[in-house]
């Protein structure tokens, strides 16, 4: 198999959740579909599991064209290219190929809550595959990363989590993998409480999720190749499925989803915007709302810097218009104002999150910017915090991307009302 030959073909175009099996024809032929449409196949005796999802962080179903640049390849600026998660499947695929022993799972729907690996896992809790005993993901970005923490949760001891590490570096000495607690969440997490050991690994994509999407094609090749040399059977199992380890979480601070967003995840939100209403109309509600305070929120770090743009957006079931406040140095969010239906909706989300994650909180507080997550005592009684730049890829009800964008509307509005 040609590895950059099949990523090319398996990101040629998007595959939004409900479209994947329109890339079946792409895939081996031996695979099997299960009962919740995920595909399939066992190779030999191993106690591993791989993962990766076909489908694309997209509603849009559209073509994409390649740009190469070097060992790096992007797309035109008018699409995603999908590197999250095809790198995976591509990877996996090279591995089934080369009849690399272990139970592969192509799963549905990773974008839009782990809709596949939660449904198989709802089985397995109850009937655990024999001998499993690690679930790797391939679907984290950057080409450094072990991680050993999701969403908070430990889901894989360092000592499995090094192993892994030390066997890949030396199997390629360009390599530079180490652990990482950082970890977002990807299908292997619905696992944790399974099966001992669950990770994902770095497969050289970037800024996922938004139109500089980017893979480091060489670094695919060559953790495809690396794949095939790894003794993964012999990688030691540490961690008990039964007890559950909490970290703090800080994923904006280095690998959160916030740090790789470019400045163009927002522009291609907010640039093609337009409000049909007058004017007036427009006035009158940010008067209303500058008299009615005690309903709002407005939370973040309000600073009038060059670097900070404003965006204004039409919340239409509130009624209400929201700003959001985008640093352009950094490229995360720096402040947001909302009406306070929208934070309890988006806290409820959040509660909706945390419980199928298994994540054991007594309470939550979010005040549409921060989040401060509560565990019971059983369970450390610590707090971890993190903000709306972290957990928004977690859930698309946080983004603004289907809200309407008022282009001109400090324009017809007082500064005043606005800080």
């Amino acid at each position: 198999m040609n590895i950059t030959k099949k990523f090319l073909e398996l990101t040629s175009r998007t595959y939004p959740h409900g479209t994947e099996k329109e890339l079946f024809h792409l895939l081996n032929k031996d695979l099997k579909e299960d009962e919740f449409g995920n595909l399939f196949i066992k190779i030999g005796e191993s106690d591993a599991m791989f993962t990766s999802h076909l489908d694309t962080a997209t509603k849009a179903l559209c073509k994409v064209n390649h740009i190469f640049d070097k060992n790096i390849i992007k797309t035109d600026g008018k699409s995603i290219l999908g590197a999250d998660d095809k790198a995976g499947v591509t990877i996996m695929l090279y591995m089934i190929e080369h009849n690399v022993p272990g139970l592969y799972y192509f799963f549905l729907g990773e974008e839009v809550g782990c809709i596949g690996s939660k449904k198989v896992a709802g089985v397995q809790k109850t009937e655990k595959i024999p001998g499993i005993n690690k679930v790797i993901s391939f679907d984290r970005r950057g080409t450094d990363s072990i991680i050993t923490f999701q969403s908070s949760k430990r889901s894989c001891s360092d000592k499995f989590g090094q192993a892994l590490a030390d066997e890949l570096n030396l199997i390629n000495k360009t390599f530079d993998y180490k652990l990482d607690k950082n970890g977002v969440l990807t299908d292997s997490i619905q696992f944790t409480s399974i099966y001992p050991e669950c990770t994902n690994i770095s497969v050289g994509y970037y800024s996922e999720h938004t139109f500089s999407e980017r893979q480091d094609i060489e670094h695919l090749r060559k953790l495809a190749v690396a794949c095939l040399t790894v003794n993964w059977n012999d990688l030691p199992v540490d961690r008990d499925p039964s007890k559950v380890e909490y970290d703090d979480w800080y994923g904006g601070i280095s690998y959160g989803w916030g740090s790789c967003w470019d400045d163009d995840y927002y522009d291609s939100r907010f640039n093609t915007g337009n409000y049909s209403g007058k004017k007036e109309n427009i006035a009158a509600l940010a008067n209303y709302q500058a008299k009615n305070l005690d309903k709002t929120y407005a939370y973040g770090s309000l600073q009038s810097k060059p670097e900070i743009k404003r965006n204004y957006i039409h919340d239409k079931p509130f009624n209400y218009v929201s700003y959001i406040d985008i640093n352009h140095t950094t490229t995360k969010i720096v402040a947001v104002d909302l009406h306070e239906k929208r934070v309890q909706y988006e806290k409820r989300k959040i509660e909706e999150l945390l419980t199928s994650l298994e994540v054991h909180y007594s309470r939550i507080e979010w005040n549409g910017f921060n989040l401060n997550v509560f565990y019971t005592t059983k369970n450390g009684g610590h707090k971890t915090k993190c903000d709306r730049n972290d957990i928004i890829e977690y859930l698309p009800d946080l983004d603004f991307k289907d809200l309407d964008v008022l282009e001109d509307y400090d324009v017809y509005i007082e500064s005043e009302l606005l800080y």
